[in-house]
């Protein structure tokens, strides 16, 4: 399993778009035509190469890996069991003691945050301890003295994840993209659709 130091660094690398994708995402348009889903478009004279698409597609599924955390579902939940263990032993809890309670108080937590990969959680931990939490997230007046509640842990974890969902979304509406100058005409492009046994076929296909 990767370190903790091997993990930031590869968040770090895989943080923000190349520059090369990232002007390729902002210049998508889009075109409406009355009855059609909006379709997503390149500039004139653009297309993505079989390459470009290659890659995309390669960054897109590290993106997604990153985003999953990487683990099995058993393997997350004990990773974020251990994690929120250790910020419970750590903080004192505002209320009762009891087993009963800290069993309670676990369970919401987890319940919270069953969606998060462990280490977008492990980074908001930390950030809690620093009390390094942005003001942009509009928390209002927090006491670092005490344990995060769930809904602020949780929102502190997604402001971790949201570079790289922002990027999977850029990512996606790229390989959804066609030529502008196939987007403006207005015969409707052909869906796709699955037989009887899963195998997906082109239903009349137009040719460019």
């Amino acid at each position: 399993m990767p370190t903790e130091l091997e993990i930031k660094a590869h968040l770090d690398t895989m943080r923000s778009l190349p520059l090369r994708l990232e002007k390729l995402a902002s210049s998508i348009g889009t075109t409406q035509w009355p009855g059609q889903p909006v379709r997503l478009d390149l500039p004139s004279g653009m297309e993505l190469t079989p390459a470009e698409r290659a890659e995309i597609q390669e960054r897109l599924k590290q993106i997604e890996a990153i985003l999953s955390g990487k683990l099995t579902a058993n393997e997350s939940a004990k990773a974020r069991l251990s994690l929120l263990t250790k910020m419970l032993l750590a903080f004192p809890a505002v209320g009762s003691s009891s087993e009963a309670a800290a069993k309670a108080r676990s369970d919401v937590y987890d319940d919270a945050l069953s969606d998060i990969p462990p280490w977008a959680i492990n980074n908001a931990i930390k950030r809690w301890s620093r009390g390094e939490v942005p003001s942009d997230l509009a928390l209002g007046s927090l006491n670092f003295n005490f344990a995060p509640a769930p809904a602020v842990l949780r929102k502190i974890a997604k402001y971790e994840l949201a570079p790289f969902e922002a990027q999977a979304t850029k990512l996606r509406r790229l390989l959804k993209a066609i030529p502008i100058e196939r987007a403006m005409d207005p015969t409707p492009i052909p869906q796709e659709t699955k037989s009887e046994w899963g195998k997906v076929f082109p239903i009349g296909v137009r040719r460019m």
